[in-house]
């Protein structure tokens, strides 16, 4: 069987390594020259790291994780904490491992290096696809120098921005949350004092995200969450300046204000995108996987864990299956989506809820909010459904 795989981020690459493990011919074509990621940091919660540690990862992706020892709500004008749980022994016991934080440049990295390690699996940087033809025997991916190329199946993980999307009749647009996100990094050097948590300070109308990342935590991620009414500009991303994340989060609290006053520039100023649930992923040999399926807020941290969780049940779903049986393919497509697109769908729409539990004025709501977390009955039960999720056993 001959699999192409269009996009080569965190989603793409992993499910590159995953369908790799049925001796498959696999492509991966890639827009970029070289393997990037956009944004600095990312969150690896159990349900995600099963899905590395299952592809022989473990070991490398411990050298490049950060273990936070808690996640903690502060309350943005006096850094009070609401609530703190943590990443303890018990967490690891509840959940079969810990929750990690790296940098997304290092992962990368190393599920580029296990990909190049693996035979079977190709890799075309600079390959500009512009549209798929779905098929029942063949799907068509057609490039941007007029050439074209055939292939038993087709994986769209081309992110948010996909080709591939509308191919399989995802004609929506894009979503603004009104929202935009201030991305910056602190050195370690300035910031050894910090523990080591994952922090999270809400505020009216805003938010602000705070981890380690990098080898040897070289890093202290911050992502600072403020209104837009609207994005105008052509990019989704462009520069920022630090004093325009300043004045944004003017009066909140000293401890903040200290760590904004020690970013190492560059800022990067993002505009949050979502779409709504998709009913559709697939058409024929052709189906999405990760953003390009379902695109979501960064408000549970779950985007790269549920591309991985995407990859993993794509695998599974295609293990079995007799190569040459095309409509036994196409039916293993079709299970996988209706799989994931369930648990995908929940992710999506509880991220764009959690915009406004975190950003909610001071008041009856926000007080009522802040002492049902400070009564600690809730443990981790809010998320407790998405990391105990295996998709390495999950029904398919």
């Amino acid at each position: 069987m001959k699999i192409a795989i269009i996009g080569g981020g965190i989603g793409g690459l992993t499910a590159a390594l995953a369908l790799a493990q049925s001796s498959r011919e696999i492509t991966v074509f890639e827009h970029s020259t070289a393997f990037r990621e956009v944004g600095a940091g990312v969150q690896i919660s159990p349900n995600g790291g099963r899905v590395l540690r299952s592809l022989g990862l473990g070991e490398a992706f411990d050298k490049i994780s950060v273990y936070p020892e808690r996640m903690v709500f502060r309350r943005w004008e006096d850094d009070s904490v609401i609530r703190a749980n943590q990443f303890d022994e018990a967490f690891v016991e509840q959940f079969g491992m810990p929750l990690s934080s790296v940098a997304r440049t290092d992962l990368i990295e190393i599920l580029a290096q296990a990909v190049a390690a693996v035979p079977t699996i190709s890799v075309s940087l600079g390959s500009h696809v512009t549209h798929v033809e779905p098929g029942t025997e063949t799907s068509t991916v057609f490039f941007a120098d007029a050439t074209s190329l055939s292939f038993d199946v087709v994986i769209g993980a081309d992110g948010i921005h996909s080709v591939v999307r509308p191919c399989v009749g995802g004609a929506d647009s894009a979503r603004f949350s009104g929202s935009v996100a201030y991305r910056a990094l602190v050195p370690l050097d300035a910031v050894e004092d910090l523990p080591i948590d994952f922090t999270n300070r809400v505020g009216p109308d805003r938010h602000v995200v705070s981890y380690f990342i990098g080898k040897d935590r070289r890093y202290l991620n911050l992502v600072c969450i403020s209104p837009e009414e609207s994005w105008t500009t052509e990019s989704w991303t462009e520069p920022g300046t630090l004093d325009d994340l300043r004045q944004r989060f003017g009066g909140w609290s000293s401890e903040l204000l200290s760590l904004l006053d020690r970013v190492e520039e560059p800022v990067f100023r993002w505009a949050l995108y979502d779409r709504e649930p998709l009913e559709q992923w697939g058409i024929g040999s052709t189906t999405l996987l990760g953003d390009a399926g379902h695109p979501m807020l960064p408000f549970m941290a779950q985007g790269s864990c549920q591309a991985m969780e995407d990859a993993a049940i794509l695998g599974r779903c295609l293990d079995d299956v007799d190569d040459s049986d095309g409509t036994a393919v196409i039916a293993a497509l079709r299970r996988y989506e209706a799989a994931r697109q369930g648990r995908t769908a929940q992710v999506q729409n509880t991220s764009f809820m959690n915009r406004d539990l975190f950003h909610m004025p001071d008041g009856e709501m926000q007080q009522g909010r802040d002492e049902f977390l400070a009564s600690g009955v809730a443990g981790f039960g809010p998320l407790e459904w998405v990391y105990s999720y295996d998709p390495l056993t999950a029904a398919i």
